[in-house]
This record gives structure tokens, C-alpha cells and sequence, in this order.
């Protein structure tokens, strides 16, 4: 399998990712429980659903701009980075705090994260090299004026 094609499979593993954080986000917020299911113990009049609501949506924000923006190592990094935080949230509120019952909605979340992130990790390996641009600024103005001759070519 060549390096784009291998590329885009993984960019569309990650948008499925994102796509389960949105569904995790919709049932916090529609639902009176969390991602963590039933065996989450909370009072009933908790604000946690929603912060962890806010949480997934802030997560699969970033996965989409992984997923579009992969060539650029920083937004690698914020999404490897949100997957570890997500993956420590899921573990410690389950082994550390003992507030929600080791099962699928603590171990199939963390397994999906840490395969997603040992993919990110992976990544830059396929990538091709970025173009080293001597001076930015005469890159730029290189850039606006074959921008104006295009535009100027299209209004006469």
C-alpha cells in the first residue's frame, strides 16, 4: 500500500474516532449519565455529564483538525496529547477514584484512543518532507502576485 493511500485510510480512521467523541458528547448531554454508562456514581443533579459532554466535543474538534490538517507536526502533537489526557481520564476515574466500574465503557474507549495515538505517533514517519522556504516573505508576495494576475485574468 502506497504512503497516501495508507495516509488517507488513517485520516478516516480518525474521523471515526472524532465521530465517536461527537455521539459520546450528544449522549452526556441528552442523557442523565455519562460515557462511562451506569456504573458512574453520581448524584443526581450533576453537572459532570455535561462538562464531559464539552470535553468530547473539544476532543473530536481537534481529531477533525487532525484529520485535515496532518502534515502539520504541532497539530499531531495536540492530538496525541488530547488522546493521552482522554485515556488517563478514562483509567484514573475508573482504577484511581473508583468512581465508574472497569468494563467496555472504560476499556473499549481506551483501546480505540491508544491505537489512534500509537497511529499519530507513527505518522510523521509517512509524511513527506516539508519544503524548506528560504524567505517567507519573499514566498508570500510571490504568492499575491499570482494571485492578482489570476484574479485580474478572470474579471476581463
Amino acid at each position: 500500500m502506497s504512503n497516501h493511500k495508507l495516509m488517507y485510510t488513517f485520516r478516516g480512521w480518525i474521523a471515526f474516532v472524532a465521530f465517536m467523541d461527537v455521539g459520546t458528547a450528544v449522549r452526556c448531554y441528552i442523557e442523565k449519565r455519562t460515557f462511562l454508562g451506569d456504573g458512574l456514581f453520581m448524584p443526581e443533579d450533576s453537572s459532570l455529564p455535561r462538562i464531559l459532554g464539552a470535553y468530547a466535543v473539544l476532543k473530536s474538534l481537534i481529531l477533525i483538525h487532525c484529520t485535515l490538517f496532518i502534515h502539520y507536526r504541532p497539530i499531531i502533537s495536540l492530538g496525541v496529547c488530547s488522546l493521552l489526557l482522554t485515556i488517563l481520564l478514562y483509567l484514573s476515574e475508573s482504577l484511581y477514584f473508583g468512581t465508574a466500574v472497569f468494563g467496555f465503557y472504560v476499556l473499549f474507549p481506551c483501546v480505540l484512543n491508544a491505537l489512534t495515538m500509537v497511529g499519530l505517533m507513527i505518522t510523521p514517519r509517512f509524511l513527506d518532507p516539508p519544503e524548506v522556504i528560504e524567505d517567507e516573505n519573499t514566498e508570500l508576495l510571490r504568492q499575491a502576485v499570482a494571485f492578482r494576475r489570476r484574479r485580474g485574468k478572470k474579471i476581463n
